[in-house]
C-alpha cells in the first residue's frame, strides 16, 4: 500500500491534448510507410521471439545434455534477462528507443545464425550456451520498447488506434509463430532428435529476426529523412 500511495503521489497528472482519435483505423494507413513496416515488425518479431525457450530444453537433450543440464541452460537466459531488462531500458532512453530495438533485434538475429545454427550443425554445447546468454541479453528488448517507438512516431492522438491494430497483428505472431517453427522441426522420436534436426526452424527464426531488423532500421530511415538524422532516435 505504501509503495502504490507513493506511485500515485508521484504520478504527473495527464496532459491536456486534443481529442483522442477513437476511429478504428482503414486502409489509408498503409499509405504511411511508417505504419506499415511497423506492422511488419509487429508480425514477424512475435513470430520468432519464444522459439529459443520454447525449444531450448529439447535442443540440449539432443547435444547430449541430460535434463538437469537441460534446465540450467534454460534458466541462463532468465537469470540475464532480469538485470538484462533494466540495462537495455537505460541504455534505450540515451540512444533512442528506435536505435536500440533495431541494435536488439539485429544482434538477436546475428546470434541466432552464428551461434545457434553451428551449435545444431556441429553439436556444439558451448555456443549453445552463449547463444542462450546472448537471448537473455536482447529478448526482452522488443516488449520493452515497442509501445514508445510507436507513441513516438505516431504521437499521441493517433497511438490509441494504431497500437490497437498493431497489438492484434502481434498477438497472431506469437500464437501461430511456435508452432509453424515445430512443424519444420524433424519427425522423428524425441530420444531421437539431433541438433541437425532444428537447422530449419533455426534458420526461419534467424531469417525472419533479420527481415524484422530491416523494418526496424526503414522506420530509422524515414525518420532521419523527415525530422532530421539527430534527431532520428
Amino acid at each position: 500500500m505504501f509503495f502504490l500511495g507513493a506511485a500515485s503521489f508521484l504520478a504527473q497528472p495527464p496532459r491536456r491534448c486534443e481529442k483522442r482519435s477513437t476511429k478504428l483505423i482503414g486502409w489509408k494507413a498503409f499509405k504511411d510507410p511508417t505504419f506499415t513496416l511497423l506492422l511488419m515488425v509487429n508480425l514477424v518479431h512475435p513470430l520468432t521471439v519464444a522459439i529459443p525457450t520454447t525449444f531450448g530444453p529439447e535442443f540440449s537433450k539432443a547435444l547430449g545434455y541430460d535434463m538437469k543440464m537441460a534446465s540450467i541452460i534454460l534458466a541462463i537466459s532468465s537469470v540475464v534477462g532480469i538485470p538484462a531488462r533494466f540495462l537495455m531500458g537505460n541504455a534505450a532512453d540515451k540512444v533512442g528507443h528506435n536505435n536500440m530495438l533495431f541494435l536488439g533485434t539485429f544482434t538477436f538475429a546475428v546470434s541466432t545464425l552464428a551461434l545457434w545454427l553451428p551449435a545444431a550443425q556441429t553439436s556444439n554445447g558451448a555456443a549453445w550456451i552463449v547463444y542462450n546468454v546472448v537471448y537473455g541479453c536482447v529478448f526482452g528488448i522488443f516488449g520493452t520498447v515497442i509501445n514508445s517507438v510507436q507513441k513516438r512516431h505516431f504521437g499521441d492522438e493517433l497511438y490509441y488506434p494504431y497500437n490497437g491494430a498493431l497489438s492484434s497483428i502481434r498477438g497472431v505472431g506469437y500464437i501461430v509463430g511456435v508452432p509453424i517453427a515445430g512443424s519444420l522441426v524433424t519427425r522423428v522420436k524425441d530420444s531421437e532428435l539431433h541438433g541437425n534436426d532444428f537447422v530449419k526452424p533455426i534458420v526461419y527464426t534467424g531469417t525472419l529476426l533479420m527481415v524484422s531488423a530491416f523494418c526496424v532500421g526503414g522506420v530509422g530511415w524515414l525518420d532521419g529523412r523527415k525530422n532530421g538524422w539527430k534527431r532520428a532516435r
